[in-house]
């Protein structure tokens, strides 16, 4: 049995199952008709740690060995992916055609594109590229009793009613295993790189975040970080308590008019840190900020907090201020033209739970008051149980998400008692 299946301690008791194709894959499902079995879909595993911690599973459905480029049309840049593709394996293939696919998850090596949209990863490629969800154009998904079913297709121009795909991005795999998916590509931009601007204030930090968003500009991605993920991430920005790294791109004289627009408006910040790194720098330090999931320790915890542009603000204050208060370090990067926000925690440890738990639940109280959400990523498996690792939702939307689950699977044999929707069973 392998370590990859490996869910907050516990091993599938009845192991893994490994199907070469979708038929395969639905015959695994619909073979397995004893009540009460709990199956995993499984790619890559960078994103096991996700979610409640279950009592147990039964079967790991392994899709690595559904890692096919099934199609490739460059001249309309689009492909067909088998779902247990690695992003890297994709990636290089496409480059050959000087083409790309606009999803950045960490540990691309071992990251499948199916888990990667089943679990939302998060990336960066989105100011100027959009979410990795307007990335997909079709996608084949088998339901839990083995029924194949199909949305989209492989061209753009696609009338199919409502987008169904964009149920199983971010389902976490409760509703149906993804098993092809068709994206639209990119053209690789001729010219890269990426300017890096430090600050003293994370007032100066949102600022200049939204003169980028007024201007020209069109950043491939653009985030901002507190000098203590700065330090974590060994980058090379003295005196400098929050950083902006914005990576554009295109054509020489597209990207050195952005470059120039960027340039004269870091001139109105006094003390600010600047440096631009060409391509390969560029790409070598975007790989570093995309990679880091948090801390490798067992009790680290990592969370993520969805909000609005201008609540970020506030949000980020108030989670420095707590840490502060409470003697503990946060490690911090935000993608402000989003709204969103990531924070890493190295180590809550103490002799009970009592300090842990009550430092993660005012973490959720400044959410609240910041009218944001919140999910963790990564927590330890003893502080998992009777935690909710998800956002408080209304009923009315939580009433939707559970009647959608009762309809595709209604005996809950998909990552039973990880998500949201089984919380009363877990």
């Amino acid at each position: 049995m392998e370590e990859k299946h490996l869910i907050d301690g516990i091993q599938p008791s009845q192991g893994p199952i490994y199907p070469e194709d979708t038929i395969e894959l639905s015959s695994a499902l619909s073979d397995i008709t004893e009540p009460g079995k709990v199956v995993v879909p499984v790619g890559g595993a960078t994103r096991l740690q996700i979610g409640a911690k279950m009592p147990h599973y039964d079967y790991a459905l392994d899709l690595s060995n559904m890692n096919h480029l099934v199609a490739h049309n460059s001249a309309d840049l689009t492909c067909i992916v088998q779902s247990g593709i690695t992003l890297r394996s994709l990636q290089n293939q496409l480059r050959e055609q000087e083409q790309f696919l606009a999803v950045d998850a960490a540990f691309p090596g071992e990251a499948t594109i199916g888990g990667t949209l089943a679990s939302n990863a998060p990336g960066y490629l989105r100011w100027q590229l959009a979410h990795m969800r307007d990335m997909v154009i079709g996608m084949q998904v088998v339901l839990p009793s083995g029924t194949v079913t199909k949305s989209g297709g492989p061209v753009v121009k696609n009338v199919a009613g409502y987008d169904m795909a964009r149920l199983h991005i971010g389902g976490y795999g409760t509703l149906g295993v993804i098993s092809e998916i068709s994206f639209k590509l990119t053209p690789l931009p001729p010219r890269q790189g990426s300017l890096l601007v430090g600050f003293q204030s994370e007032n100066e930090l949102h600022n200049f975040s939204e003169e980028v968003f007024d201007s020209y500009v069109m950043p491939l991605a653009l985030t901002g970080m507190n000098e203590h993920l700065i330090k974590t991430l060994q980058i090379d920005a003295p005196r400098c308590r929050y950083l902006m790294v914005i990576r554009i791109g295109g054509r020489q004289m597209a990207f050195d008019r952005q470059l120039n627009i960027m340039n004269k408006m870091v001139e109105q910040y006094q003390d600010s840190h600047t440096d631009f790194l060409e391509q390969n720098a560029s790409d070598r330090l975007w790989e570093k900020i995309r990679d880091f999931r948090g801390y490798g320790s067992i009790s680290s915890i990592t969370g993520r907090v969805f909000s609005t542009p201008t609540r970020l603000r506030g949000l980020l204050r108030d989670m420095a201020n707590h840490f502060e208060e409470i003697g503990s370090t946060l490690a911090v990067s935000i993608q402000p033209g989003f709204g969103t926000m990531e924070f890493y925690i190295e180590s809550l440890l103490a002799e009970d739970k009592t300090r842990p738990t009550q430092v993660i639940e005012q973490i959720h109280n400044i959410a609240r008051q910041n009218q944001s959400h919140i999910n963790y990523e990564k927590l330890p498996p003893d502080l998992k149980i009777g935690f909710n690792m998800w956002s408080q939702i209304n009923e009315g939307s939580l009433g939707i998400m559970r009647s959608l689950r009762d309809t595709y699977d209604p005996d809950k044999k998909l990552n039973r008692g990880r998500y949201l929707t089984d919380k009363e069973d877990s």
